[in-house]
């Protein structure tokens, strides 16, 4: 009978330590259950400037790249390439769902199949490197690293692309000329002062402008000319030539006042200016036409213009009329007291 009871205790302890093994296998296979998939989010962001006038494109196209083949993609990927956009500025999330642990390293750029005119790339290459481990949780995300081309290491992705037009070639830029024409004889020319002034103080303007103004002097009749400028953005420009009133004596002086008209298109990454100028009446002009006029002025009877000979012989006579006169009369005077002491003569005879 003991011994009976000895093998049914073997057996039992046999059978526990059975059961704890089986225990310990389930308990170990549900703590290190196969891992469940870990999604991971890539941030690419994109920095895009341009003139507030301009209309440019602004949708760029990147391109993400397993380096090794097998690699987990984002949906939608073809051959271990996965490309996607981005308008302006803004950003676009690439995710990737990791199911194993391991480190995926990819290459990301932008695609630019063709530079266009005006338009500034960023042609950074990144590798982005994916660190996935087992945790006791499952999958964990245990570092995501963007690496510059250069080597350096940064804390995200960064695209900036600008588009800044061509700027308006000012050699093809309508100069029109300042004409000035004096009417009149003055005797010596005068300094005549033209003026440039922009319509808006932010405008652009010729060399030696100051404050949206510029200013030309012409000696006499005579042609100049206030020179060239560029644009470097899209735009309608307004500008006025008109003449400063210097008070020359003598004059009376233009009051025309000409307006310039530039308006400035992007014409595919290249400004084009179209300029028109027109008088007050709205007419086009080919060129600022100023024309004074020149009177002598009279105070007193006395003129501003030059003596001439004419004049100086004119004081000469006078002087010689009035001295004739006195002699004139000194000789009548002679004569009348000459014949009365005569015939007093003769009286006393």
């Amino acid at each position: 009978m003991g011994a009976i009871l000895k093998v049914q205790g073997k057996r039992a302890i046999v059978f526990c330590v059975l059961s704890a093994c089986v225990f310990a296998v389930m308990f170990s296979q549900t703590a290190y259950a196969a891992p469940a998939s870990l999604p991971v989010t890539l941030t690419v962001e994109q920095e895009f400037t341009k003139p507030a006038s301009s209309s440019a494109a602004d949708a760029f196209t990147y391109k993400l790249t397993a380096n090794e083949a097998g690699s987990p993609m984002p949906s939608g990927s073809s051959g271990g390439e996965y490309s996607f956009t981005i308008d302006g500025t803004g950003t676009a999330s690439v995710g990737i769902t990791y199911d194993h642990a391991g480190v995926y390293t990819y290459e990301l750029k932008q695609v630019i199949a063709a530079e266009k005119t005006g338009y500034t790339y960023d042609k950074q290459v990144y590798t982005v490197k994916v660190y996935i481990k087992n945790g006791s949780a499952g999958l964990e995300q245990e570092i995501l690293v963007a690496q510059k081309d250069d080597g350096s290491k940064v804390s995200g992705v960064k695209f900036t692309n600008a588009y800044a037009p061509l700027a308006a070639d000012p050699a093809l830029m309508v100069d029109p000329p300042v004409n000035k024409t004096v009417s009149g004889s003055p005797g010596k020319d005068s300094t005549f002062t033209f003026k440039l002034e922009a319509g808006d103080r932010s405008n652009p303007m010729p060399a030696g402008s100051v404050n949206g103004v510029k200013t030309l002097a012409i000696v006499g009749s005579g042609t100049e000319d206030f020179g060239t400028w560029s644009y470097t953005e899209a735009g309608t420009y307004y500008y006025t030539v008109s003449e400063v009133n210097t008070g020359e004596s003598g004059y009376t002086y233009d009051t025309t006042v000409y307006t310039i008209t530039d308006s400035v298109k992007d014409e595919n990454g290249q400004l084009v200016l179209a300029r028109t100028v027109t008088n007050a009446s709205n007419k086009q002009v080919s060129a600022f036409a100023f024309i004074n006029k020149y009177t002598a002025a009279s105070t007193g009877g006395t003129t501003d213009g030059p003596k001439t000979g004419d004049g100086a012989m004119t004081g000469l006579y006078q002087t010689l009329l009035g001295v004739g006169g006195v002699v004139l009369m000194a000789c009548m005077l002679y004569l009348l007291m000459d014949g009365r002491r005569k015939k007093r003569t003769n009286f006393n005879m």
